[in-house]
């Protein structure tokens, strides 16, 4: 997985407020409104023990393929999606997820009934990754990277948006 610290630069716009369900408007200290995002784990059995929500635009949307994420998943890859620390709130009734250290400065949360894995925090950053398909709506979520693609599973192919071009020399 990539640091949660590290920016890529790649900020989605943020959804359009009221066009799910599940992406509502919240406002910010200033009155300005931002996107609210609703995620859960997969205790649906009315529970809905580890429920969290996330205000404002997903940042950094990628993929991962280390074997780090693969061993935890159970998959070729997970899609990661950050948001700002500040802006999360855990708001079932099992609160926080249970956290495990997986680096030394990385800890996951994770539900404690179901093992639904949920998020990532680096100890020095202002964000947190949650994974993409925890959330209620993805929409907007689409992956623009994909970290440790060379230890991806050799039939995954995945087309993303081509990176950024260098700006080119100026004249002198």
């Amino acid at each position: 997985m990539r640091r949660s610290s590290r920016h890529s630069g790649h900020t989605l716009p943020a959804p359009t407020p009221g066009t799910s369900s599940d992406t509502n408007p919240a406002v910010d200290a200033a009155g300005k409104a931002v996107a609210l995002r609703s995620g859960r784990c997969e205790c649906e059995c009315e529970c809905e023990y580890i429920v969290y929500q996330v205000q404002g635009t997903p940042d950094d949307p990628h993929l991962c393929s280390c074997r780090h994420e693969t061993r935890i998943s159970g998959g070729p890859a997970v899609l990661w999606v950050g948001f700002r620390k500040d802006g999360l709130t855990w708001t079932g009734p099992g609160g926080e997820p249970t956290w495990y250290p997986t680096w030394p400065t990385l800890r996951r949360g994770f539900c404690p009934r179901c093992g639904t894995h949920l998020v990532s925090v680096a100890d020095d950053s202002d964000m947190i990754m949650v994974t993409g398909f925890s959330l209620d709506d993805p929409t907007g979520t689409e992956p623009v990277g994909h970290s440790h693609r060379e230890e991806a599973a050799p039939w995954m192919t995945i087309t993303l948006a081509p990176e950024p071009l260098a700006p080119l020399p100026t004249s002198p």
